[in-house]
């Protein structure tokens, strides 16, 4: 039997499997960058894989399809996956979403859901839990912070108030809408992660005053690279929409108008738009090291 801390070797007797050059210990793992590992495969696509006969073990990361949207809320960054399985010939690679929750991605028994608007925050993957649930509320609540973070509260019927901004996580948060009848109206900013949320955008679009939709999260990519997620809108007396979230591989693009961002590579949650272009979230990714 394989043991899952060597490097894709397959098993001797136990008094071998502590040897120098083929062991990875546990407490030198990082899901970002296993230690004594080599990143061989990054897929974008469902289709097949191919492993090196005599791989036994590999190690991989992944992330689900950012959620889409089309109004009010962003959509929540997708879920991020890690750990060891079996080399498998084929993968699912989650697509983002245009409307509800993206795809998920899947190779051997690891699994990352995709990221969604305004449902409940699950727990994860590892049973690590999410940052709940949401509720309309008269004043500004942040999403609570989880594996994958919640989204912030949106306004309740006539309430005057800015967006509220999702949380932070492994899996950032959406921003909610902001709304106002007259000055200033900001849309929430999407929550940032390893995977970022989409900003939420900003409603009463006959009214007057400046509109400005929320920002992007942020995200982190394996090798320690920093993306961006994309800026909110700015208007006067129209509505906004806001910024897409960023993936573990690239940034969320800006709104444009009342058209949300687009969420970046590996999960990135989509702004929200106010009757235009739906937006859509980044497609999932896979890496596979070993």
């Amino acid at each position: 039997m394989a043991i899952p801390n060597r490097r894709g070797q397959s098993a001797g007797p136990v008094s071998e499997s502590v040897r120098g050059d083929d062991y990875t210990p546990f407490t030198q793992t990082s899901f970002l960058n296993p230690y004594g590992l080599t990143l061989r495969q990054t897929i974008t696509s469902s289709g097949s894989v191919t492993i090196p006969a005599g791989i036994t073990w590999v190690y991989v990361v992944m992330t689900g399809g950012g959620g889409g949207t089309n109004f009010g809320y962003g959509s929540r960054g997708a879920e991020v996956s890690w750990g060891w399985t079996v080399p498998q010939s084929t993968c699912i690679i989650g697509a983002g979403a245009t409307s509800g929750a993206g795809g998920y991605t899947r190779y051997g028994h690891i699994i990352a859901v995709g990221g969604a608007g305004t449902s409940p925050a699950p727990t994860n993957y590892y049973g690590i839990p999410g940052g709940g649930t949401f509720a309309d509320s008269a004043t500004p609540r942040n999403g609570a912070i989880g594996s994958n973070a919640a989204s912030g509260d949106g306004a309740t019927s006539g309430s005057e108030r800015d967006g509220s901004n999702g949380g932070n996580g492994i899996s950032g948060g959406a921003g909610s809408s902001g709304n106002k009848t007259t000055g200033t109206v900001l849309g929430g900013n999407g929550g940032s992660g390893l995977v970022g949320g989409g900003g939420g955008n900003t409603r009463n679009s006959t009214t007057t005053g400046t509109r400005t939709g929320g920002n992007g999260g942020n995200g982190l990519g394996i090798d320690g690279t920093i993306y961006t997620g994309g800026t909110g809108s700015s208007r006067t007396n129209a509505a906004a929409a806001g910024g897409g979230g960023a993936g573990i591989a690239g940034n969320g693009s800006n709104a444009t108008t009342n058209a949300g961002g687009n969420g970046g590579l590996g999960g990135g949650g989509a702004g929200a738009s106010d009757g235009g272009t739906a937006s859509t979230g980044g497609a999932g990714i896979l890496y596979i090291f070993y």
